[in-house]
């Protein structure tokens, strides 16, 4: 393989997707260079959840939101089915502390534009019926959405390839190359099947995005943060809502070694239960472990107490790539000219795929128009190697 492109996005999971998909309206030549298969990483070993709440105020919430209507409108254009739902999510509250930190939360979301209802005891059990009794509380936040992930990235993948971009599957980055002149802006990906010829570069790599930008002289922060996920027996309707404990937004906002874990429970549409969650910094490594699995279905079973009869008949562990500031990295690399980033979503990266995308693709062709945006450019956190 020889040839040029006006761009080259590297990953091909459901950021690169996004990426490929928005960037593929524009005209531009596009290339996707995936090293495995399509969603062959974190976006096939993740819960696909969109949720709003777990946003924090500001551009956070801001990118939360344009990213849920994003996925209302791919819902509408995109071909295939990816198992698009609105399905809406319940915040459980374990003691009255957390039902009010629920409350503020469903203010701030009420605020926004966005429903939410707060349920007592008796409205949450009636809601769900499997829930343990003695629950405080929780909140229904009614436009969270639920998408399969998988399927959503080939979706996407899928409707940029009519669009004219093209797929390298199967095909390693070797390296960047950059212009020996100037100020050195990129000029072609060196892959294991040939060079591509490209001003223009998109990181959107997850955990690998370090590697990546190593070979421009970047040193991103990005670190692989571990996740388990379980797949219960078929158990149709164990379930009406996702459910998410209150103390979830805690695990994920922090930065300890130690594990984290929070109930997250959502059904699926061949009647599974996934069961979740778990965080730990171990490396690259993506092993699954029989204490994180136990961990996980005793706190499963501390909010669904009839679940220790369901039957666990697999379990799967992912790589989030997390960024220091919880907050990803999209936009243009200021010292290295023709390199953007789109990376560093660490959980949210199903539900922020849209509008990363969207903002990438902006970037690109210098028209972007949100306000929100400079608050996620990369600058704001790597150091530039000296080459």
């Amino acid at each position: 393989m020889s040839t040029r492109a006006d761009v080259v996005i590297i990953g091909g999971g459901i950021i690169g997707a996004s990426c490929a998909c928005f960037l593929g309206e524009k005209g531009l030549d596009i290339h996707l260079v995936e090293r495995h298969f399509p969603a062959s990483g974190t976006s096939r070993a993740c819960d696909g959840l969109v949720l709003l709440w777990d946003k924090g105020q500001g551009a956070e919430l801001a990118l939360g939101k344009m990213s849920l209507k994003l996925w209302n409108q791919l819902h509408e254009s995109l071909d295939a089915d990816f198992g698009f739902e609105r399905a809406g999510t319940i915040l459980l509250a374990e003691e009255e502390a957390h039902l009010r930190a629920g409350q503020e939360k469903a203010e701030m979301i009420r605020q926004n534009g966005h429903r939410a209802e707060v349920l007592d005891s008796q409205t949450l059990q009636g809601l769900e019926p499997e829930l343990a009794p003695d629950l405080a509380g929780g909140v229904l936040f009614l436009d969270d959405l639920q998408v399969d992930p998988r399927r959503a990235t080939l979706a996407m993948l899928s409707s940029a390839q009519k669009k004219g971009v093209t797929l390298h599957a199967d095909t390693e980055v070797l390296d960047i190359k950059r212009a020996p002149h100037g100020d050195q802006p990129i000029c072609a990906v060196v892959t294991q099947r040939g060079e591509i010829s490209t001003p223009t570069v998109i990181c959107a790599a997850g955990i690998w995005s370090k590697q990546i930008a190593q070979m421009v002289g970047l040193d991103l922060p990005i670190k692989p943060r571990k996740g388990h996920i379980l797949v219960t027996a078929k158990y149709p309707d164990f379930i009406k809502h996702p459910l998410l404990e209150g103390g979830y937004v805690s695990t994920v906002q922090s930065a300890t070694d130690d594990l984290q874990v929070a109930l997250v429970a959502e059904m699926t549409r061949a009647g599974t239960m996934l069961l979740g969650s778990s965080r730990q910094f171990v490396g690259d490594d993506r092993t699954v472990s029989i204490d994180v699995i136990q961990a996980i279905a005793s706190r499963a079973s501390r909010f669904l107490p009839r679940i220790a009869n369901t039957q666990v008949m697999r379990s799967y562990a992912g790589l989030r790539p997390w960024s220091p500031d919880h907050l990803p990295l999209i936009g243009p690399v200021h010292s290295v000219p023709g390199l953007y980033l789109a990376t560093g979503h660490e959980g949210a990266g199903i539900g922020l795929a849209p509008i990363t995308g969207k903002l990438i693709s902006d970037w690109v062709t210098n028209a972007v128009g949100s306000e929100f945006a400079a608050a996620f450019r990369p600058d704001r956190l790597f150091k530039t190697k000296q080459l």
